[in-house]
C-alpha cells in the first residue's frame, strides 16, 4: 500500500480544523472598533505665486550659471584665435621652433635647463660629482653603470 492512501484511510478527507460560525461577518466591526481614530489632515494652504515659480527660476539660474562659465572658458582657452588658416597642427610646428620655444618657455626653466647642462658637462664621472658634493647613491643604485660616452 503506497503511503498516500494508508494516510487517507487513517484520516479521511474531512478537514479537521473549522471557523466559528458568523466569523467573518463580525470580524470587519470588529476590527474597525479596535483601531484608533485616523487624526484629521489640514487641508493644504493654496500655493503662492513664489512657490510656483521657484523651480523655473531655479533652472533658468542654472543655465545662465552655465552659459557665463562656457563663454568664460572660450575666452581664457583662447579658441577664437583658430581658424581654417590657423590650425593647431601648424600652432603645434610653430611652437617646436628655437625662436618661438624661447619666447614661450618660462626663463625658469631655461635657467633649470641651463644648469643642469651646465653641470653635466663639468663631470665626467660620477665620483667626481660624488666628493664635490658629499652624495653617495643607494647601494641598489650603486652597481649601474652609467654611459657618458655619447654617439
Amino acid at each position: 500500500m503506497n503511503e498516500e492512501q494508508r494516510i487517507m484511510d487513517k484520516f479521511g478527507k474531512k478537514y479537521p480544523g473549522h471557523v466559528p460560525e458568523g466569523y467573518f461577518e463580525s470580524f470587519v466591526a470588529g476590527m474597525m472598533e479596535t483601531l484608533p481614530e485616523s487624526p484629521q489632515v489640514p487641508k493644504q494652504a493654496p500655493m503662492t505665486m513664489w512657490q510656483r515659480l521657484k523651480p523655473y527660476v531655479y533652472m533658468a539660474a542654472m543655465f545662465a550659471g552655465i552659459w557665463l562659465m562656457m563663454n568664460v572658458f572660450h575666452r581664457v582657452s583662447g579658441t577664437d584665435r583658430l581658424s581654417l588658416d590657423n590650425p593647431p597642427e601648424n600652432i603645434a610646428q610653430i611652437m617646436e621652433q628655437p625662436e618661438v620655444m624661447d619666447y614661450y618657455t618660462p626663463t625658469s626653466v631655461i635657467d633649470d635647463m641651463e644648469a643642469e647642462m651646465e653641470l653635466s658637462e663639468t663631470y665626467s664621472n660620477m665620483e667626481e660629482f660624488e666628493k664635490d658634493f658629499g652624495y653617495s647613491l643607494d647601494p641598489e643604485y650603486a652597481r649601474i653603470k652609467i654611459n657618458t660616452e655619447v654617439n
